[in-house]
């Protein structure tokens, strides 16, 4: 069988297929450049990428911290809220269980006496042949005298007692296996959220930020104990090139007027308001503290307070600097164990030093008034003596002697606040000093039955009361103004003690 042959190729035919070929090569001339087009697209996203994620580790870090700090204050926040709102929860059911006690008690007294109260009628008529009519008027109590009251109320019912105690909602709450703590175990607990273990946790998170940007502090959750850690440092730095050793035994008298100097200057920078009550109560102890925290010694422990002693618990964990001002043992034991990384630490360091107060009692500082006990703020007293006054420099006893024609008199007259003050020995340091009870109101946590350092008795304050203010965070500028400070001011006395 004979094969067909293909017919010849004419010139139509190859016209057709060089058109064909030539639209094969525009095609593919678009198609590369349009991939080339995706391809520098593609490199230049990529390039911005890298732009971004090349920021300075500086940069990065600092974002990171701050968005740290954000959530831990909103998380502090929320504790707070949902503290007050167990213990709001708490009061009530108390309420309710006693009032339906109270209840059943009235109704099985009311059943047995119920023959002996009279109608409504009946009384109606009883008033009627006597001639009146039942008015409201005709039941009143007779006016009481509060004088005699408050002679014969016991002072001690006047002292705080905290109606709900952390551990009495633990008690109460976490014993219901449907609440939220038998979810989430001491989710709420001051301890989960700002005790020490956080503490650390942020304390090497902060240690590793600083050695990156090249600090020489470390940024904690409490600025005024970075201020101290840093003056510290530099202190002893100074101390080394003197040639003092910590190894000395006994006092070292020439290491309290180098830190006398540095603490005044620390807070005439950072808190100027603080440095007249330092000036008027010639409170000591932190400069005797801080010389035995910068070396420890037989010397330097002897000349520190009772009430500034470390604890157990200061010993064994590492915590915010500034705990170790105050001058109670409790509240430092119970502030590291449930606040060692709360951010608002100064703030409650500085509550507790508005805090101090010392009791008396009220005849002997107000004219007429009962023998009951009352107690004053510290700062109340300090804060009308700095009147702008022309009289305001007066000694106590310059023709002004207590008591006080009355309470307004007290904290408005500078005369009379000093004489208060001076009578109150609150310039002879802590072992005066006690705690409002309204800064246990405010951090019931804190408050410990077993002490009493609480104060008890009828506050005596002013309209206004002031609050101690605390330090900004560091920075690089602050550091160098204490270095100059510290090598300039024992320079000086080094070579002016030399030439007398």
């Amino acid at each position: 069988m004979a094969t067909a042959e293909s017919p010849p190729h004419g010139p139509d035919q190859g016209a057709s297929m060089s058109e064909e070929q030539e639209r094969k090569k525009l095609r593919n001339r678009l198609s590369q450049r349009a991939f080339r087009r995706r391809q520098a697209e593609c490199i230049r996203e990529l390039r911005n990428r890298v732009n971004v994620d090349q920021r300075p580790d500086s940069e990065r870090v600092e974002a990171l911290q701050q968005e740290n700090s954000r959530l831990r204050n909103q998380l502090v926040e929320v504790q707070s809220k949902l503290g007050r709102l167990l213990a709001t929860v708490q009061l009530l059911t108390d309420s309710v269980a006693t009032t339906l006690d109270g209840t059943d008690a009235d109704e099985a007294k009311d059943s047995g006496s119920e023959a002996a109260i009279p109608t409504k009628p009946e009384f109606q008529r009883r008033n009627k042949a006597r001639g009146k009519r039942p008015r409201s008027e005709d039941h009143k109590l007779p006016l009481l005298d509060i004088t005699d009251i408050t002679e014969s109320v016991e002072t001690s019912v006047l002292s705080f007692r905290p109606s709900v105690t952390p551990d009495a909602i633990d008690s109460t709450v976490i014993s219901d296996p449907g609440t939220l703590y038998q979810q989430i175990p001491n989710i709420w607990s001051f301890e989960y959220q700002m005790g020490l273990d956080p503490y650390m946790d942020a304390i090497t998170a902060s240690h590793h930020s600083s050695m990156m940007l090249g600090k020489e502090w470390i940024h904690s959750n409490s600025p005024f104990s970075d201020h101290i850690h840093v003056l510290q440092c530099l202190l002893k730095d100074k101390f080394s090139m003197m040639g003092i050793s910590p190894g000395l035994q006994g006092p070292i008298q020439s290491l309290y007027q180098p830190v006398l100097m540095v603490l005044s200057m620390f807070n005439s920078m950072t808190r100027p308001d603080v440095m007249a009550w330092y000036a008027k109560t010639r409170f000591f102890h932190i400069i005797e503290l801080t010389a035995w925290q910068l070396y420890p010694s037989i010397g330097t422990f002897e000349k520190l307070h009772e009430r500034y002693r470390p604890t157990e618990v200061q010993m064994k964990n590492q915590y915010p600097l500034v705990i170790d001002w105050i001058p109670f043992p409790s509240i430092r034991d119970r502030l590291i164990q449930l606040h060692a990384a709360n951010p608002q630490i100064d703030q409650i360091f500085c509550d507790a030093v508005t805090g101090y107060v010392v009791e008396a009692l009220m005849c002997d500082l107000i004219l007429g008034a009962p023998t009951a006990k009352v107690y004053i703020r510290v700062t109340d007293l300090i804060t009308a003596m700095s009147s702008t006054s022309p009289s305001a420099d007066r000694q106590p006893g310059n023709g002004v002697k207590l008591p006080a024609p009355d309470v307004t008199s007290l904290f408005r007259s500078p005369e009379y606040a000093a004489a208060a003050f001076k009578y109150l020995n609150m310039d002879r340091g802590a072992s005066y000093y006690k705690i409002d009870p309204a800064f246990f109101g405010k951090y019931p946590e804190l408050y410990d039955p077993t002490n009493h350092m609480t104060a008890s008795g009828i506050p005596l304050k002013p309209d206004m009361q002031t609050c101690l203010t605390y330090p900004k965070p560091l920075n690089t500028s602050t550091v160098e103004t204490y270095r100059s400070f510290i090598h300039f001011s024992i320079d000086a006395a080094n070579s002016i003690s030399v030439i007398v």
